[in-house]
């Protein structure tokens, strides 16, 4: 696979237990469904899913526009990390797959710790509560 930044070829490394491709240059990696809530660290919660959800797609950053990797002939989408927090990130809608710019994971690190330090100072209503009680139930998903 090749950066969609620089165009070197990426290295496939394990980062929190998932396998990416990183790009040894520009520090960038490629995500594909289900790895962004891996690498970004533990908290309650879908982080993908908070991500895309309701995003209109239309933010702008630093980084121009890039092809997916894993599908060339589709242009990514920018797309704001949960939300309010300026961290724009690349989202395929065909593979669902994200870019992540080197920079990008320390920032997204940093939100998570906040968030979960957020969620430490406020109850829960009883309401989340019980839907987090029946989430966590081992029923098929």
């Amino acid at each position: 696979m090749k950066c969609p930044r620089d165009q070197q070829e990426t290295e496939t490394r394990v980062v929190q237990d998932a396998e990416v491709e990183l790009c040894p240059d520009c520090g960038g990696m490629y995500l594909d469904r289900g790895e962004l809530n891996k690498v970004a660290g533990e908290t309650a919660g879908d982080l993908e899913f908070s991500t895309i959800d309701r995003d209109a797609f239309q933010h702008e950053d630093d980084s121009s526009a890039i092809q997916c990797p894993k599908d060339p002939d589709v242009l990514m989408k920018k797309v704001e990390f949960v939300t309010d927090t300026n961290i724009i990130l690349d989202f395929c809608e065909k593979c669902l797959g994200f870019w992540i710019d080197g920079r990008e994971l320390v920032r997204i690190n940093s939100e998570v710790d906040r968030l979960n330090d957020a969620a430490l100072e406020v109850d829960d209503p009883p309401l989340v509560r019980l839907s987090q009680f029946f989430w966590n139930l081992p029923f098929p998903r």
